[in-house]
């Protein structure tokens, strides 16, 4: 997975490379702990080349996206059971995150490079305001979409990603000695209001992009966010098995113990309570609102690394959960 810190800034602890290295220990070790017997299954849907890694994937009904190393783009129509590489303008630079929303694409990626697609499927770049990684994008039915990335990096758009404005951002009030935390995961609410978390186990909110406030601190990364019900409650996931969850808006956090000591980088809510946390070597699964945990029974997800996740919904309420990752695989999960 691409990786790098600059030179001549203050690094935050825990940072992409530290990230990096722990993958790699966890992926030449890979064995997690349990918390209850093994459920659930994994299909392979697609298995790409070794440098095919896919970083996110998103869905709006039945079609799909996910995006990855070298401008991978990958497009479903069917829910995710089939997939098929889509033209993208760029080729030598990582994509890291994308979002869709009424039929409209934005991906981000590395060197700051973000780009958008009014069809998803024709893609344009948009003018860079910075040369840091963004690590994750979303958008609102209106077009407001918010980056973040490393170092604190915050962009702001009003316009479907087209163009983008920088977020100042005073850190010295949230975390020690004013470090600028990496920040892994976004959502924007359609009221405007945005949820981030990253570094120092963080989930900030902020109602404009300019005046942020810290709901939650601690000492582990925080890489993955989910929200279900409006917004009331939320999950996030992190370092060495981290799970939390929020019943009212993000105000209040509990951690829960899922038995793994594994990196999770992406998590998944439904407002039925299923919860699904993937990363190194592992998955793991709650049916109970993250109060009970066991591990997802497959070898296809103890040998490898699943970065995000991402549900369709199809005619009927009929759904398809996937998790991608190492080496352009594209898994099924069946709870």
């Amino acid at each position: 997975m691409p990786g790098g810190r600059r030179h001549g800034r203050r690094a935050a602890r825990g940072g992409w490379l530290a990230r990096l290295a722990a993958m790699a220990v966890l992926l030449s070790s890979g064995s997690v702990s349990m918390a209850a017997p093994p459920s659930g299954s994994a299909k392979l849907l697609r298995h790409g080349t070794a440098h095919d890694a896919l970083y996110d994937v998103v869905f709006e009904g039945e079609r799909g996206i996910a995006v990855g190393a070298f401008g991978n783009v990958l497009a479903t129509a069917d829910g995710g059971a089939s997939w098929q590489v889509q033209p993208f303008p760029m080729k030598h630079l990582a994509l890291m995150a994308v979002a869709m929303r009424e039929g409209k694409c934005i991906a981000v990626g590395q060197t700051g490079l973000v780009y958008a697609a009014a069809d998803c499927k024709t893609w344009k770049a948009a003018p860079s305001m910075t040369k840091s990684r963004l690590l994750a994008v979303d958008v609102t039915r209106q077009g407001l979409a918010y980056a973040v990335g490393a170092f604190g990096t915050i962009l702001k758009s009003t316009d479907w990603g087209q163009s983008w404005a920088v977020q100042t951002v005073d850190w010295s009030g949230i975390t020690d000695d004013g470090a600028e935390p990496h920040l892994y995961d976004i959502h924007v609410a359609e009221d405007g209001s945005v949820t981030a978390v990253g570094e120092f186990e963080l989930v900030l909110r902020s109602s404009d992009g300019q005046q942020w406030k810290a709901l939650h601190k601690g000492e582990r990364s925080l890489f993955g966010l989910s929200v279900v019900e409006g917004g009331k409650k939320m999950y996030a996931s992190g370092q060495s098995g981290a799970l939390l969850s929020s019943a009212d808006g993000g105000a209040t956090w509990v951690s829960h113990k899922t038995g793994t000591g594994a990196i999770l980088t992406g998590v998944h809510a439904t407002a039925q309570g299923e919860v699904l946390a993937s990363g190194i070597n592992a998955v793991v699964l709650s049916r109970d609102g993250g109060a009970t945990w066991s591990p997802l029974n497959s070898k296809l997800v103890r040998n490898a690394w699943y970065q995000a996740l991402a549900a369709s919904e199809g005619s009927g309420g009929k759904r398809r959960l996937v998790a991608v990752g190492a080496g352009g695989t594209i898994l099924e999960l069946d709870l």
